[in-house]
């Protein structure tokens, strides 16, 4: 789940960095009723602040960009 899912999360912060959106619940409401995110989970980004927690995330995004060199997906 973690190889799938974290990808996602980590270009909603690439589209933070870049203004292309201002908050992370601005991405958060895409994905709830654009794209079909379980509402009660609150979006990605939601999701991975309140229920994985944002350093383990940092950590996990590291470790799969270690292990999948060359790989865009993953670089934090």
């Amino acid at each position: 789940v973690e190889r799938l899912l974290f990808p996602l999360v980590n270009e909603g912060f690439k589209i933070l960095e870049e203004n292309i959106a201002q908050k992370p619940s601005d991405i958060d409401v895409i994905y709830v009723y654009g794209y079909g995110w379980p509402a009660y989970r609150g979006g990605p980004m939601y999701w991975i602040d309140n229920e994985v927690g944002l350093p383990y995330f940092l950590n996990r995004l590291n470790e799969m960009n270690h292990s999948f060199p060359g790989s865009t997906y993953y670089i934090p």
